[in-house]
This record gives structure tokens, C-alpha cells and sequence, in this order.
């Protein structure tokens, strides 16, 4: 009997287990998962008590090496208001590092990249808004030369494949394609997947790296979490990885 199926919600803890795996294999078997002690200047505390409270902490703050996850992303069309209200500035800045500020009134993107990095198991998170004083020109001068080893040396970089702009996200699916369950002579259940995904055409092609500084972040970074419209990618030196296990080896 053929049953089509759903695939896993990004809502399940199977998805995000996957994502755990795929780290955990490259840390223990690939050369490109070998451990660096770079920081940032900056880097977002998400690991509080308090899942509603992120702190801006200074490289100074940093207390023991556990590693940073940096988010790739396509800012889009900002207004005034939102530059003001999600970014970095000298107004809010010191505020953002005495007091923190609340993952609520953040864009969902942010969120998303918030509970992404908490799902890994890592407490540092950067974002270049968030990051790096916006109007500020000298801390963007000195921010921008070091961005460069900001990607390199990252533990994991995810790559908002899927969104257009900070307030869409990318962990809500659009497309659902199905799997059909079948049972084979021995009794055991199959699962065929129809991949109609397509890692050219989603990431390679896809719009967010179609920005000439995002395929440099992508380049620079050592392995990659791609969150695209119908499904999650894997991506580090040994080759592509595609949540149905399918892959790619370079």
C-alpha cells in the first residue's frame, strides 16, 4: 500500500537533532569542524535564564572558547522606524550591553536565528545589525576588516536562504513536498522521497546569494546551514548534505 506522508515540522525536535548530527559528524570527522579561538568584537548572549532577554556582550565579557553561530541574511527594504527600533546604534547601544534587549522585539528572521542557535546548543550568536554600531562610520570601518575572519572562524554559519527581508523568517515551510511509505517483502517501511528540490537552482541560484557580500560570507564561512523554502541543506568542505539524506560530495 503507498501512503504519502508529510515531512517533519521544523517545530519537531527530530529536525533540529538532524542539525545537531550534522555538526557533531563534522566536528569529530572532518578537518574543516577543528575548533579556532577567534571572537568577535561583539557577539549576541542568547543563553540566559530568560529565553526573552539577549545581552550584547563585548569580546572583554567572554568568559570561556564555546564557539559563535553568525547568521547570513538578506536585510531588504528598511525604514527609518525599523533601522531605529532592530539595529545597533550609539543611542541604544550602551543600553543593548548594560541592560540587554528582548528577543520579542526582534524581526522574525532574528528570532528565528535566536532559536536556531539555541537548538544547536550554543549560546553566542552574531548578526551584523545587531553587531556593528549602524551610523557609527568608525566602528564600521573597523568592523568591516574584521568580518572576514567573523565568518572564517564561526562554529556554524546559517544562511537565511528563504527569506527576503528580516520580518518573514526562514524556519516556516512554504512547500511541503511529500514522501510515500511503502512496505517491502520483508515487511519493513520505506520511505521514497519525490525530490523535486533542486540545491542549485534554491541556494546556489537562490536570491539570497545573488547579493555579491553574501556569497563572500558564504565562502568565507566553513560550513553552512542553508534554510530554503522546501527543505534544509547541509554544506562544509566534504561535500552537501540534504535533509531527506540525500547529498552531494565534493
Amino acid at each position: 500500500m503507498l501512503q504519502t506522508i508529510n515531512r517533519s515540522s521544523t517545530d519537531s525536535p527530530q529536525y533540529f537533532q538532524l542539525l545537531r548530527e550534522w555538526l557533531r559528524e563534522c566536528d569529530q570527522n572532518h578537518e574543516c569542524g577543528q575548533p579556532n579561538q577567534y571572537w568577535p568584537t561583539r557577539v549576541i548572549f542568547v543563553g540566559g535564564s530568560d529565553p526573552n532577554k539577549l545581552e550584547l556582550r563585548e569580546q572583554a565579557d567572554r568568559k570561556e572558547w564555546d564557539g559563535y553561530i553568525v547568521l547570513s541574511h538578506r536585510w531588504g527594504t528598511l525604514t527609518d522606524e525599523e533601522k531605529t527600533r532592530f539595529c545597533t546604534t550609539l543611542e541604544n547601544y550602551h543600553d543593548r550591553v548594560k541592560e540587554g534587549f528582548s528577543y520579542d522585539d526582534l524581526p522574525k528572521t532574528f528570532q528565528d536565528a535566536v532559536r536556531v542557535t539555541r537548538e544547536l546548543k550554543k549560546e553566542y550568536l552574531w548578526i551584523d545589525s545587531l553587531c556593528i554600531i549602524q551610523g557609527d562610520e568608525e566602528d564600521w570601518q573597523k568592523e568591516a576588516g574584521r568580518m572576514e575572519n567573523v565568518f572564517a572562524y564561526a562554529y556554524c554559519t546559517i544562511a537565511a536562504s528563504s527569506a527576503p527581508n528580516w520580518q518573514n523568517g526562514f524556519l516556516k515551510r512554504n512547500l511541503s513536498p511529500p514522501y510515500f511509505q511503502i512496505q517491502d517483502g520483508s515487511g519493513r517501511q520505506v520511505y521514497i522521497y519525490d525530490n523535486t528540490e533542486d540545491f542549485i537552482k534554491e541556494v546556489d541560484e537562490g536570491p539570497l546569494n545573488q547579493r555579491a557580500w553574501v556569497l563572500q560570507e558564504r565562502v568565507l564561512s566553513r560550513r553552512i546551514i542553508h534554510f530554503s523554502a522546501k527543505q534544509t541543506y547541509w554544506e562544509c568542505a566534504k561535500g552537501v548534505l540534504y535533509e531527506n539524506f540525500t547529498g552531494l560530495e565534493w
